[in-house]
């Protein structure tokens, strides 16, 4: 498959035939997502099951990109449409060096933290069609402005609030973007690759997110266009069979992740996003729900007097980004010092974040399949109404009745599950050993397996406490 795909890249039509696709894809979301404006709360809760545009971006595809990047990668950056437009700007902008604060990552986590805080928990975008219309084009927008201004592929790069997500869920990928020959790029001449002559090209171009593809070792940040494969087959001085040389290649399951490179401080902070954000999502899981009511009969935010408006909002905000997740993460740290490790705060989110990876991408797994899976009786409907307005009304109005998931369904998302979760924490468990001794620990009897334990058990508890706040 690998091969076959190094191969469909050096033609000139893939991925760049690709991208239009999805862009003239992505055009028809937006526009169908303005033509189904609504403010009635309920009408909105069916709508947005029904509506092609919701149903689409929050419920298909984004599971999809998860998944995709735990086990092939960052592919999604392959066909993404937003590539396609920052690239064009770009080449027809003003070219301006990037400042710091945005070559620091800081602005990705960022942005991330913004669809998250304000978008989904406060605005609930992924509710609302013409809301999730209105993200979409800020998307674009900002895509574009930035290539206006800045040089090279500035927004993928370094702005994307998808960028860090997919990298950080690339680590566990099967395959990656390498040189397959050391010595054919020690000895190029020409690099290609990385010629600024070929750098705003919209096809056959060199690298527009600051990499060298001879010294590429991980999986985070490439976007898989297939540019420095085309010019290195292309643009040469002198004839090479070995050529190109760059390509796809088989690095082995969480293979990144075993390399044990530290975590950037914008992107332990994204990590610490991405809890609460996986403790939102589990709150959606049926099972979840129900047990936490019977665990949590009281409302949380009831008894501590918060019960609608601004500050039932911002205590929740508080809550899920916040508290829960500091919790999350400060009791595992205690656990080390317990071990007299000596591991400070500053290594741990360092370097001992890497171990959670696995089981967060496992949540993330099992959450995605149900995601999916579930919204398949609506999707008959999604076909003959895009707009998703008249099959909402005929819902509402009891003239068509929504077939039910057979319970069988539901138990196999438990075993999905815990399934995904025993994989995440044996994987987890095998980073954890490495990196103790990595890090030069010697006193780790159990502790690689109680680490990632610890981890599971209070995420599940937390979604079981936000669940009835």
């Amino acid at each position: 498959m690998l091969k076959t795909l190094n191969k469909l890249l050096e033609y000139k039509w893939f991925p760049i035939s690709f991208r239009i696709l999805t862009l003239i894809a992505f055009t028809g979301l937006v526009i169908i997502g303005f033509s189904s404006p609504t403010k009635d709360r309920f009408f909105l809760s069916q709508l947005s099951k029904t509506n092609i545009t919701t149903s689409f971006v929050w419920r298909l595809w984004w599971p999809l990109v998860v998944i995709s990047a735990i086990f092939i990668g960052r592919f999604w950056c392959m066909i993404c449409p937003v590539e396609l437009v920052t690239a064009f700007f770009a080449r027809i902008g003003l070219k301006f060096k990037r400042p710091r604060w945005i070559l620091s990552g800081w602005v990705i986590t960022l942005f991330y933290a913004i669809v998250l805080i304000v978008g989904i928990t406060i605005l609930k975008i992924d509710l609302n069609p013409e809301y999730t219309s209105y993200y979409l084009l800020s998307i674009l927008g900002i895509a574009v402005l930035s290539g206006v201004i800045f040089e090279k592929n500035t927004f993928c790069r370094y702005i994307c609030p998808v960028g860090y997500l997919l990298g950080i869920f690339s680590k566990m990928a099967i395959c990656g973007w390498r040189i397959k020959k050391e010595p054919v790029c020690l000895s190029c001449t020409d690099k290609s690759c990385i010629n600024s002559k070929y750098l705003y090209q919209m096809n056959y171009k060199s690298c527009g997110v600051d990499l060298i593809p001879a010294e590429i070792n991980s999986n985070s940040y490439c976007l898989l266009c297939g540019g420095c494969l085309k010019t290195c087959k292309t643009y040469k001085t002198k004839n090479n069979s070995s050529r190109p040389n760059p390509g796809f290649v088989k690095t082995g399951f969480a293979n990144d992740l075993m390399q044990m490179r530290s975590v950037l401080p914008a992107e332990q902070f994204f990590l610490f996003l991405l809890t609460a954000s996986t403790i939102f999502e589990i709150t959606h899981f049926q099972v979840i729900s129900d047990m936490s009511s019977s665990l949590f009969p009281k409302n949380i935010s009831v008894v501590l007097g918060f019960s609608e408006g601004i500050w039932k909002n911002l205590a929740e905000v508080v809550y899920l980004y916040l508290l829960l997740p500091l919790i999350l993460w400060i009791l595992p740290f205690l656990l080390l010092r317990s071990f007299r490790t000596g591991i400070s705060s500053r290594t741990y989110m360092k370097d001992i974040s890497l171990v959670f990876i696995p089981v967060i991408a496992a949540f993330f797994i099992g959450l995605s399949i149900m995601e999916i899976v579930t919204k398949f009786p609506y999707y008959k409907f999604i076909i003959n109404d895009i707009r998703g307005v008249e099959t909402t009304k005929a819902l509402l109005f009891k003239q068509i009745e929504m077939p039910q998931l057979p319970n069988w369904i539901h138990l196999s998302f438990i075993f999905i599950l815990i399934l995904s979760l025993a994989i995440g924490f044996v994987i987890s468990s095998k980073v954890t050993r490495k990196q103790l001794i990595n890090l030069e620990i010697k006193e780790t009897q159990g502790l690689p397996y109680v680490l990632p334990l610890i981890f599971i058990i209070v995420l599940v508890t937390e979604s079981f406490m936000f669940f009835n706040f």
